[in-house]
């Protein structure tokens, strides 16, 4: 496998009980959306036991651009089987992927994940946080 550059997470405002506006200004003073000790992740049963900080598309491309929007399109259907229903993202959180760890084998059949946790301070990952347009959501 090449080498990653990029990790980028997509998340939806209404999963949250502030503001899309305040969200990103703490995504930007924290580098991270994990704001509420309290809060439980999707399927934390099963993803607890692997400390995973965050769910995240990689790339070994200098440019993300594409994979972020191929990302924004497929978001919607994938969460279908997680949620129940569509999740529209409206927040895209980039990180340099040198600063994060791959969480290997949590899954049965792969040795590579979607999981991921920052290696020290999560801002010191942050590359951009950017507020999407959504459709359909």
């Amino acid at each position: 496998m090449k080498d990653l550059k990029y990790l980028i997470r997509l998340i939806s405002s209404e999963d949250h009980d502030i503001s899309r506006d305040e969200l990103v200004e703490l995504i930007k003073e924290t580098g991270t959306d994990r704001y509420d000790p309290d809060r439980k992740q999707v399927f934390d049963h099963f993803y607890g036991k692997h400390n995973v900080h965050f769910f995240a598309e990689k790339t070994d491309s200098d440019d993300y651009e594409s994979l972020l929007q191929e990302s924004i399109t497929r978001l919607p259907e994938r969460t279908k089987g997680d949620r129940g229903k569509a999740v529209f993202p409206d927040i895209a959180i980039v990180y340099d992927a040198a600063k994060c760890e791959m969480i290997m084998n949590v899954y049965d059949d792969h040795e590579a994940s979607d999981c991921f946790r920052f290696k020290g301070n999560p801002r010191d990952a942050l590359v951009e946080v950017r507020k999407l347009s959504t459709i359909g959501g």
